[in-house]
């Protein structure tokens, strides 16, 4: 059996890294195939530390600055990336880039996407992520769209952390635990390329311990360091997934 391929939507060059850099590692180091899709360079909303610094500052400059940062962060986690280079704040998609993501969902037919919680109030861009790549999963499905390429099978959908620590205003109640202590050092050097972003490291150690907490408290295992997700699709299955203990 082939290994699995995972899809990743991410709305600013951190997202993936800081909400599921672990879960990536842990695949890609399974020898999984994981793609990461960056919607925005996060210029304006998410480069605090680059505007910071002072001096001659530039939008484009800092859209290649980020666009650096987030190549490194996907290197260090064994993942490929491509950028889709759409404007930030706001963040906006229309039929055309609708269908760009959607050949997308054909070109590498992933067995799960990753992606944002469907509601975030605090940040439109992720919410607004979200609602396009199921559109785009839903159009790569559809027969006649890009007659006679093969449809695409809709892959699992999983969103990962909302806006922190305001998650629950956002509704997010997450159904999976992924424990990565084994690869909690490679996400944390991910996410110390984010130069653009220097408070994540300490931010994402903290929360990745309190959902530790809250899988501890669903098994047996001692977990450190976790990722949480809820399900955006549902399973299909021909049984439940039992726990044998």
């Amino acid at each position: 059996m082939s290994p699995p391929t995972l899809l990743v939507f991410s709305a600013h060059p951190s997202d993936f890294c800081s909400r599921a850099g672990g879960t990536i590692a842990l695949y890609t180091g399974q020898g999984a195939r994981v793609h990461v899709v960056v919607m925005t360079y996060g210029e304006r909303d998410r480069s605090e530390d680059y505007w910071r610094v002072g001096g001659e500052r530039s939008l484009a400059e800092a859209r290649l600055a980020r666009r650096a940062e987030a190549e490194e962060a996907a290197k260090i986690l064994g993942a490929s990336i491509e950028f889709m280079g759409f404007e930030d704040e706001p963040l906006q998609f229309d039929g055309a880039r609708i269908d760009g993501l959607a050949r997308l969902v054909r070109a590498h037919r992933p067995d799960a996407v990753l992606t944002h919680w469907r509601m975030d109030p605090f940040e439109a861009g992720h919410a607004a992520t979200t609602a396009a790549a199921l559109r785009a999963i839903t159009t790569a499905a559809s027969p006649g769209f890009d007659y006679p390429e093969p449809k695409a099978a809709p892959p699992y959908v999983f969103g990962f952390e909302p806006t922190l620590p305001r998650n629950e205003a956002a509704g997010f109640l997450p159904d999976h635990f992924v424990d990565i202590d084994e690869v909690f050092e490679v996400k944390m050097r991910a996410l110390g390329a984010l130069k653009s972003q220097t408070r994540l490291v300490g931010t994402f150690t903290l929360w990745s311990e309190y959902r530790a907490l809250q899988a501890c408290q669903q098994s047996n295992h001692t977990v450190r360091h976790a990722e949480a997700f809820q399900r955006l699709t549902p399973t299909v299955d021909t049984a439940l997934p039992l726990r044998r203990v």
